[in-house]
Parts: structure tokens; C-alpha cells; sequence
């Protein structure tokens, strides 16, 4: 039996370049995906730092005789946040009934009324980003200004 020694291994230039082109479709059709999977990680760096800032915002301490009228904003690495007050529906006066306060000596003079409270509704936003926002809000109470009885 006669062997044959020309015989050569490897790829015929064909083969080769049918790999080379199945390769570059399959890149071609996962570049997309990737490149939006990039733009959303990017983005989403940016949303956990808005959201960081929301939460320390919130969780600052506020006078509760300044919550009326409260509107605060400011800029940090980026980002653009702003914190505002606004009076709700709900006073309480405590203790609720004048009536049950304790009386007067004769010869001094009344106590002043206990003060009012109001709950105020405290939002805090950021903007980051082309134009997106996060915001949160809370319920805070404050002191009602003098003279209001309503907000």
C-alpha cells in the first residue's frame, strides 16, 4: 500500500475565512447589547449616587421651627438636589383641649398656649444625568408660624 506524503493538515484558506465571517456576525450582533449593557451600568453609578444623596437629605435634622417656607438647593459632584417644605392638612395642639391646662394662680398671669404643630410633607429630589430624577418625600412635624391656625 502506497501512502500518500503530500497530504497536509490544517485549514484551506475557505474554511477559514467562513469561520472568520460566522465570528464577525456574531460580534456584529452582540455589539449592540453590549454597548447599551455599558450605558446602563454608566447610568446606573449615577443613580445610586442621586439616591444616597435623597436618603442624606431626608435624614438631615431640620429645625422644626424652620420647616415654614423651608426650599433649599445645591449642587454636589453632578448632582443638583433640592429639599422642600410644604405645610399638610394636619395641626394638633397639644394638649388639645385649653381647657385642660392647669390653672392660673390669681395674681400671675396666664401661661402661653402650647404651641402648634403642623405636619409638614418634606421632599427631596435630585437631578442627574440628561434631565432624570430621583426624589423621596417624608412627613415632618414642625411648628406652625404664630397667628395660623390653618396651613
Amino acid at each position: 500500500m502506497r501512502t500518500c506524503a503530500n497530504a497536509k493538515s490544517g485549514f484551506t484558506l475557505i474554511e477559514a475565512l467562513v469561520a472568520l465571517t460566522v465570528l464577525l456576525a456574531f460580534a456584529a450582533a452582540l455589539g449592540p447589547v453590549l454597548l447599551q449593557a455599558r450605558r446602563i451600568m454608566a447610568g446606573a453609578d449615577d443613580r445610586v449616587s442621586a439616591q444616597l444623596l435623597v436618603r442624606a437629605l431626608l435624614s438631615d435634622p431640620i429645625d422644626p421651627a424652620g420647616l415654614s417656607g423651608l426650599a433649599r438647593e445645591g449642587q454636589s459632584e453632578g448632582l443638583a438636589w433640592r429639599v422642600t417644605a410644604e405645610p399638610s392638612g394636619i395641626i394638633a395642639m397639644f394638649p388639645p383641649d385649653p381647657s385642660a391646662r392647669p390653672a392660673a394662680d390669681p395674681g400671675q398671669p396666664a401661661p402661653p398656649p402650647p404651641p402648634s404643630w403642623v405636619a409638614y410633607r418634606v421632599v427631596a429630589s435630585v437631578t442627574f444625568g440628561q434631565g432624570q430624577v430621583v426624589s423621596a418625600e417624608t412627613v415632618r412635624l414642625g411648628k406652625s408660624e404664630p397667628g395660623r391656625t390653618e396651613p
